[in-house]
């Protein structure tokens, strides 16, 4: 049964942030599809477009920031002395309040917010503390421990509303980018030095030795669904499309199967599992640990993986697509690679090192964690474990790796350019890291694009509508993501605005009935739908395969809609029979001081503005 509290919220909600979000979103598609513009420049774009239709945009100011960033749940009620008279005027958000409503609106934020709730009280124009309205309203907040903070100013507004806007959007762009940008560079050198020196040649190889031939099609999806966890699909694609051509080439048969076994394969891991750019997003944005949605996106990419064999083989069978010449694989090419030997690749440990290494110490800290044995996780050798754990370190370290094996082949193929060693290594990082600068640009603008969508009120409103109608948030999380990955094409671009747009709405995720990982989930899975003629993944596919327009379209298409609508079902199911909602766990009590905090959120108050906490 709905709670009286939403169904007055749906009732009195304003369908406005919804406009803006389907404005936003189409002029993304137009400005990507038809305009053809950067995907960075349309989401910054977008994101100032938000901004300047939203209504009641919060000033950008030092105690907001925890609204920007999904940390709180503000409401500011402003205090200003009448024209015309000596009477306080109370105003919420920017509409007027009246005296007596006061104490149930304190009330209602507690019972809506409860632990992120926060006012911001303005006290306009030489408004005194001690009036009987800011008295009101301070003794309904700590009755209901809904934390405040006071401020005195000359007027309401801060300044106009395209300040705030650029403000708060580039904000946003600095703080998604500054916390991801080293990671995805990371990942882009770990791909190229893979692909340069043979080392993923390398894995494949033994997968090939410990599967045998005629297995091809599973080591080609295992070679596919591992590598595209630390490397770009694309570059998963260049390396393993030649390979797919020369075993055909050898055996004579299975082209399609081998094809489609890696791409899909591939496809799921760059969706479902982080370091790759899209999830790593998304569990930044949900705040969930890395380790933990590592392990969830891998075990939620089994049954998916499964799929993509049974179909790649039906594919095969049906269709029984030829091999085609294209210009990525020249009949010399795959002799080459049919005919090197593996004494002249890098040996398997250090050709598995950059792939394993993050994995397993990200993850092992993870579960040492989850474990939360007191003896383990104090103990000294914790500490060491923890360190090189963390996200960064155990990329830089499988990055040091894959360089190091890089360099040791060119040295062993004497082969470094004019310059040395370290000028072959330079160039060799230029590509990938260039790369990676235009992913960290589209990143950072669709985490601008995410925090101007929450400042909006859009998540407000969707939750409002989802709770009045049951929606399931999972279905909305994967059905708003796979509407935007069709409408303009970009696997990364769609789970970017999806996590902007689900973060507003579940916030720390204490609401939900389940785990928050079942909408990072439900995200990745929402990315994977319909890749058609606006996703450059489908003309790598399409031109790199040989297949034609029509044979990717009844191929890559259908498979990738299959796979996002497997993982869907299987998400559904899996959050009733293993909802693995956490505990909560109550926030320890603080000494009330001279300064407002919010212990909850990690928000704080200072700058050099007046701030009072009523004793």
């Amino acid at each position: 049964m709905l709670h009286p509290l939403f169904a007055q919220v749906a009732a009195d909600i304003s369908y406005w942030p919804l406009g803006i979000l389907a404005i936003s979103v189409a002029f993304i598609f137009i400005s990507i599809v038809k305009l053809k513009l950067h995907p960075f420049l349309a989401l910054m774009l977008s994101a100032f477009f938000v901004g300047l239709l939203s209504k009641n945009l919060p000033d950008a100011t030092t105690e907001n920031i925890g609204v920007f960033q999904a940390r709180t749940d503000m409401q500011t009620i402003s205090f200003s002395k009448a024209e015309e008279s000596s009477l306080i005027e109370v105003h919420l958000n920017g509409e007027f309040l009246r005296t007596e409503e006061i104490v149930n609106k304190v009330k209602e934020l507690k019972e809506k917010y409860d632990k992120k709730a926060f006012l911001s009280l303005h006290l306009i124009g030489g408004v005194p503390v001690r009036c009987s309205e800011v008295q009101l309203t301070l003794a309904a907040a700590d009755e209901n421990r809904v934390p405040f903070a006071l401020r005195h100013r000359d007027k309401i507004g801060n300044g106009s509303k395209l300040l705030n806007t650029i403000t708060w959007s580039l904000r946003g762009f600095g703080d998604t980018a500054g916390g991801l940008c080293l990671i995805i560079a990371l990942a882009a050198i770990i791909g190229i030095c893979m692909l340069s020196s043979g080392a993923a040649d390398r894995v494949v190889r033994w997968l090939l030795g410990v599967f045998g031939e005629n297995r091809a099609g599973l080591v080609l999806l295992t070679s596919g669904f591992l590598l595209s966890i630390p490397v770009f699909f694309d570059t998963v694609f260049f390396l393993l499309i030649p390979l797919a051509r020369a075993l055909s080439l050898r055996t004579g048969k299975s082209y399609t199967l081998f094809v489609m076994a890696m791409a899909g394969a591939g496809a799921i891991t760059h969706s479902m599992v982080p370091p790759t750019p899209g999830p790593l997003m998304i569990a930044d944005g949900l705040e969930l640990d890395l380790g933990i949605a590592m392990m969830a996106g891998l075990a939620a990419s089994l049954l998916p993986a499964w799929l993509v064999l049974v179909l790649a083989k039906r594919f095969d069978r049906k269709l029984n697509l030829p091999m085609r010449e294209t210009a990525g694989a020249s009949t010399s090419e795959l002799k080459s690679i049919v005919d090197k030997k593996d004494s002249e690749l890098p040996n398997l440990f250090l050709s598995a090192l950059p792939v394993a290494l993050p994995v397993v110490l990200i993850s092992l800290v993870s579960i040492l964690n989850l474990i939360g044995d007191k003896s383990v996780t104090d103990a000294v050798w914790f500490r060491y474990l923890e360190f090189f754990g963390s996200p960064n370190i155990a990329m830089l370290l499988a990055a040091l790796f894959a360089i190091y094996t890089l360099a040791a082949q060119i040295t062993r193929e004497k082969r470094p350019a004019e310059g040395g060693l370290m000028s072959t290594l330079s160039k060799a990082l230029e590509n990938p890291l260039q790369t990676a600068g235009v992913i960290i640009l589209i990143t950072g603008a669709g985490g601008a694009f995410g925090g101007m969508i929450r400042l909006a009120g859009v998540g407000e409103t969707i939750e409002a509508v989802a709770k009045s109608y049951n929606i399931s948030l999972i279905l909305l999380a994967w059905g708003a993501t796979a509407v935007i990955r069709i409408a303009q094409g970009s696997a990364t671009v769609a789970m970017i605005t999806g996590v902007g747009l689900m973060s507003a709405v579940i916030g720390d995720g204490s609401a939900l009935p389940y785990h928050k990982l079942y909408i990072f989930l439900a995200i990745g899975f929402g990315s994977i739908t319909l890749s058609w003629m606006n996703d450059s993944g489908f003309w790598v596919v399409q031109r790199l395969s040989g297949f034609t327009e029509k044979e990717t379209l009844k191929t890559w298409t259908v498979m990738l809609t299959a796979i996002s609508l497997v993982g869907f079902l299987q998400l559904m199911v899996m959050s009733k029979v293993l909802p693995m909602k956490p505990d909560a766990k109550p926030v320890p009590a603080k000494k009330e001081s001279g300064v407002s905090s919010v212990p909850a959120s990690g928000l704080v108050m200072h700058y050099g503005f007046p701030l009072h906490r009523r004793r």
